[in-house]
């Protein structure tokens, strides 16, 4: 008789189910897929808004003039206009502000980094990966410490709580800085935790390079840790071993040293001139509820609600001792900052409305929250995680979906820029100019900011006219198929007195 020794078919159904199920559910998967997506929805869509185009372009820039990390004009842009003739065609006179330089809320990490990436690879796709790569790195750096104290599956939470945060996985997909500057501030503090010292000054020196706003994070949250912890030891009659000393004074005058030079040059100009040019109460009453709203990308109520939500999980956090004294100190003071820093903000003139610059101080949240709902009752653990999963998810769906339509029309460009690139240097006239200043290496203009002056030259043919000849506006980009951008009597200027270059959905008129 011939006896089969294979076993039943269900049975290996079964054990493959098991495997895959152990693959899909194994924390390294789920650690890869959080840190992978912000690279994984850049491939794909191609984003780059706002300014991001502007901040790859410094990069660029550096690699061709070093000396505009040093105060030099970026002679790329003029993106607020020329002066027009008359004056009065430009109400709000935006185009009295000089050619930018870096800003000086700028550190020179992050465009010298865009710099060796450009220098290195000469690759637009590598520089779109910087900022998604740094992402990921901010993922697995908030495991990473978390596990310190928590257990894996609150770490895991932790880190997914972080990478599926709006406003985080949003500015981690694109060309911001405030993830390269998370990057930096998690990694220093990490190992500044786990003293180690040597670690803790190359990194806290990087970290304070990024951003005038990440001086205040580094050496206040490592300051307050610091005191609080010495202080915490007097009081219990401990001494203060001689390594925590050195280690302590070591992480705040190391990295003090290495940012000072850049702190005097660029920040306060040889004591010329302040960082910020103070706060205005005005500007905060205008700006603090756009910032709400854009944290979560939802009406006001509903981002409060949200905040009431993950604020009672951080104070569940804060109170399960899951953390020792000074830890919770780090992590509070780290967090405390944070939000300190996006009030300021938002009461600084001349800044924007998006509360990103609240990024380098969300890892302390996402351990508090994480330690937080896991200590819940499992009936109100179940309501907080549907909640807060459904509304992330349907958010991030709505970015993503918004990432694609972006990057498709911004694609409708490429035979624009491959036809600039081929032409002499010259100004463009176009509404993509980050776009094309990045991808044509072409010096750009348009009416940024004021729609009246764009339509007193757009949609008259003599304003428009006598603008072309009194400033060295060489090309003009406007759609192929209607005048959305220019009048029928400016699309007919152009016909007569230009060369006219078809690219694509655009056309390129040669005005010189």
């Amino acid at each position: 008789m011939n006896h089969s020794i294979s076993p039943p078919s269900n049975t290996v159904r079964r054990s493959w189910n098991v495997r895959i199920r152990a693959i899909i559910g194994s924390h390294a998967v789920i650690l890869t897929l959080l840190a992978g997506q912000f690279a994984l929805v850049q491939a794909l869509t191609g984003s780059q808004y706002g300014d991001a185009p502007r901040n790859m372009h410094w990069g660029i820039l550096i690699v061709e003039n070093p000396a505009f990390l040093f105060g030099a004009p970026d002679t790329y842009e003029r993106i607020k206009g020329f002066p027009p003739e008359p004056p009065s065609l430009a109400p709000r006179a935006l185009y009295r502000f000089p050619q930018g330089g870096l800003h000086r809320w700028w550190g020179p990490l992050p465009p010298l980094l865009f710099a060796l990436v450009w220098f290195a690879t000469h690759s637009y796709t590598a520089l779109h990966l910087v900022v998604p790569l740094a992402g990921a790195g901010v993922v697995l750096l908030t495991y990473w410490l978390a596990r310190l104290w928590l257990t894996r599956r609150e770490a895991l939470i932790a880190a997914a709580f972080l990478a599926c945060f709006p406003l985080f996985r949003d500015y981690a997909t694109v060309a911001y800085s405030e993830a390269l500057s998370a990057l930096a501030l998690t990694a220093a503090l990490l190992a500044y935790v786990r003293q180690r010292t040597v670690a803790t000054i190359i990194l806290g020196g990087l970290a304070t390079l990024m951003k005038l706003d990440l001086l205040a994070l580094y050496f206040g949250t490592v300051g307050i840790a610091a005191a609080w912890s010495f202080v915490a030891q007097w009081k219990r009659r401990e001494p203060v071993s001689r390594g925590t000393w050195l280690h302590t004074f070591a992480a705040l005058v190391g990295p003090a040293m290495i940012a000072s030079p850049w702190v005097w040059f660029h920040y306060l100009g040889q004591g010329e001139r302040a960082p910020t040019g103070g706060v205005s109460l005005q500007q905060f009453s205008v700006v603090a509820s756009q910032m709400l709203e854009l944290l979560f990308y939802i009406p006001w109520y509903g981002a409060l609600l949200t905040l009431a939500v993950i604020g009672a999980l951080a104070v569940v956090g804060v109170r399960s001792r899951s953390f020792p004294s000074d830890v919770l100190t780090m992590l509070l003071a780290w967090l405390g900052l944070g939000i300190i820093v996006l009030l300021v903000y938002a009461a600084t003139p001349g800044s924007g409305n998006s509360p990103r610059v609240l990024i380098p101080a969300l890892p302390p949240l996402a351990l508090l929250v994480a330690a937080g709902i896991t200590r819940l009752p499992l009936s109100w653990k179940r309501r907080v995680a549907f909640y807060l999963i459904t509304l992330f998810t349907v958010i991030n769906l709505v970015t993503i979906g918004y990432y694609a339509v972006e990057g498709a029309r911004i694609r409708r460009y490429e035979p624009v820029w491959q036809v600039l690139r081929e032409q002499p240097r010259g100004y463009v006239l176009t509404e993509a100019y980050w776009h094309t200043i990045l991808y044509a290496r072409q010096p750009a203009t348009w009416f940024e900011l004021d729609e009246t002056f764009q339509r007193n030259i757009m949609e008259n043919a003599d304003h428009f006219a006598r603008y072309l000849a009194q400033h060295p506006i060489r090309y003009v980009v406007l759609p192929a198929h209607d005048d959305t951008l220019a009048s029928p009597d400016v699309r007919a200027y152009l016909e007569r007195h230009a060369r006219r270059i078809d690219a694509g959905e655009f056309v390129v008129y040669s005005v010189r």
